[in-house]
């Protein structure tokens, strides 16, 4: 049985392998813990979705990576009206432990990200 570091390292592995592609997304990856810690996960994940223009199409995929992970993980749904009114009902300890695991799964993302585009 794989650790959960492990399966947090195969997750970020099939996301940056499958949208590294898309203009703009390894910044955005690079970029996701930082407004993070600054703004709070809900307020970077309403960021994410809000985002028009230039990068969409990133700031969609690292919304979609996070809410799949967490998703995946049974913190919250994985579609973002969903997740957003499950952080509305949560306590402070559970919004902190999404923010934790975002976290976590997010320092692989950012280094396979460079190291797929790297390889490219």
């Amino acid at each position: 049985m794989n650790t959960l570091d492990q399966r947090r390292a195969q997750y970020a592995w099939e996301r940056a392998n499958r949208n590294t592609v898309v203009e703009g997304y390894r910044e955005m990856v690079k970029g996701a813990p930082a407004l993070i810690m600054g703004n709070g996960l809900m307020a970077t994940l309403a960021y994410y979705h809000s985002r028009t223009g230039s990068n969409e199409r990133a700031a969609q995929l690292v919304l979609d990576d996070v809410l799949g992970w967490l998703a995946r993980r049974q913190i919250v749904p994985a579609d973002f009206p969903s997740a957003m009114n499950a952080f509305f009902k949560a306590g402070a300890q559970d919004v902190m432990r999404a923010t934790d695991e975002t976290l976590a799964m997010l320092r692989w993302l950012r280094q396979f990200a460079d190291a797929v585009k790297g390889a490219r």
